[in-house]
């Protein structure tokens, strides 16, 4: 399971050095957090249905995503509204310990595998030249490349795209102990419309965004940026670096708002959400609400969900000591396996068990989504990337990674390709429902 962060990145880390073969002292923090980089083998099941997005868009040009209102349905109407949120200051560490030298990993090419294959990728001759002669092999079975700082800063938007999906994917199904193309498998990524969405000139001052500008790259409505070691030397504040990572880690998600046509329909809403048991406690909410216009007298969906939901939505994981004997912290499967439960069981921290419960207690649905059905994306291979909890209409609830600095939130099942870019093109989506319901 690759639960990566939404987290993708995480702060305060300690990469593997240049040449993989050194011995590494990774603290026990980070190896946790490090676990979500492997990707678990998987049941294959399922038909494939996403499409293969391969157009590449310069940052600058990203698709912005406007209030809107989600499919109407037995759930009632649903109007969104989109906001962002970053994890709390305390959260983010202010020093991250030596910078890392910034190192590419490809296949075992040769001299002229590799060039090809860079210009193909949109590199100019002479910068694949300059690049194969900086290149080596390694004991693990990759080519290194230790690229030039001016040469990687003026990288295209869309060259940088192209080429750091291709070394992101790699890295992501390289496997082992010791990731490899850390900085590209775990970017930093926003969802947003323009470079001021996500670098806030209220939050990033000048000179700190012109450092990290040049290297940010688009795709898919989403901005990436995988260059932190390159500019972590020109800043020296810690305080600097800590508001830097917090405004990096913002995530985008959204409110939303549920309201009622008119009584019949609250019935209906009331029969949708009250799966688990919870009809008569939730009917006197739309019974209120009915009848209103948006706006005026819609709830907002924390009310309707599971207390699971409700105590953690919007919200940054704590942990404690205690989280140090665990497996993992809170992940995708910890948290789409405890959706319905009045207090979650710490049992689906452990993959294996997680993955036998999938397996033991829920059945394929191909149509009529519930509430509460997970959302199961798996690669080509059948292998599990990441699950969601199915909300209603084109929303799902996700935790997306094991990171403490990756938030529970409501996102389009369709934004989540995008936090897991480097593990497929070709998604296989499956839904899966308790058979107790």
């Amino acid at each position: 399971m690759s639960n990566r962060s939404d987290t993708r990145v995480t702060t305060g880390r300690t990469p593997p050095p240049a040449d993989a073969d050194a011995t590494v002292s990774v603290p026990r923090l980070w190896l946790t957090l490090l676990t979500v980089l492997v990707v678990l083998p998987w049941l294959a099941v399922g038909s494939f249905w996403w499409v293969d997005r391969q157009a590449s868009r310069p940052a600058a040009t990203t698709p912005a995503e406007p209030v809107r209102s989600a499919t109407v349905g037995p759930w009632g109407d649903l109007r969104l509204h989109p906001i962002t949120i970053s994890p709390p200051a305390e959260y983010v560490p202010r020093t991250w310990g030596e910078v890392q030298p910034s190192v590419w990993h490809f296949p075992l090419l040769t001299g002229d595998e590799l060039e090809t294959h860079l210009v193909l990728l949109g590199l100019s001759r002479a910068d694949a030249q300059q690049l194969r002669a900086a290149s080596r092999s390694s004991t693990i079975g990759t080519l290194i490349v230790a690229p030039d700082d001016e040469l990687v800063r003026r990288l295209a938007p869309d060259v940088r795209t192209r080429l750091y999906t291709d070394l992101g994917r790699f890295g992501a199904q390289f496997g082992g102990n010791l990731p490899i193309n850390y900085d590209q498998v775990t970017s930093y990524r926003f969802y947003g419309a323009t470079v001021d969405d996500w670098l806030d000139p209220r939050m990033v001052d000048a000179p700190t965004r012109a450092l990290v500008e040049p290297y940010l790259y688009g795709r898919d409505g989403f901005l990436f940026f995988g260059d932190i070691e390159r500019i972590r030397p020109a800043i020296g504040d810690p305080d600097v670096l800590q508001r830097l990572a917090k405004v990096l880690l913002r995530h985008a998600t959204m409110l939303v708002e549920v309201t009622v046509p008119d009584s019949a329909a609250g019935e209906t809403m009331v029969t949708y959400w009250g799966r688990g048991g919870r009809s008569s406690h939730l009917r006197p909410l739309p019974e209120s609400v009915a009848g209103e216009t948006a706006g005026s007298g819609g709830a907002d969906i924390s009310h309707l969900v599971p207390t699971m939901m409700r105590e953690h939505l919007y919200r940054y994981p704590r942990p404690s000591v205690d989280d140090l004997e665990r497996p993992l912290l809170a992940n995708c499967l910890w948290t789409a396996l405890n959706f319905f439960a009045p207090t979650p069981d710490d049992r689906y921290l452990d993959p294996a068990v997680a993955i036998a419960t999938l397996k033991s207690d829920y059945y394929l649905v191909q149509d009529n989504f519930q509430l509460g059905d997970i959302v199961v994306f798996s690669d080509a291979g059948g292998n599990l990337v990441h699950v969601a909890v199915y909300l209603a209409g084109d929303l799902v609830f996700s935790k997306n990674g094991t990171s403490a600095l990756a938030p529970w939130s409501i996102l389009p099942i369709g934004r989540l390709a995008g936090h897991y870019v480097e593990y497929s093109s070709d998604w296989r989506i499956t839904y899966h429902r308790r058979k107790d319901m």
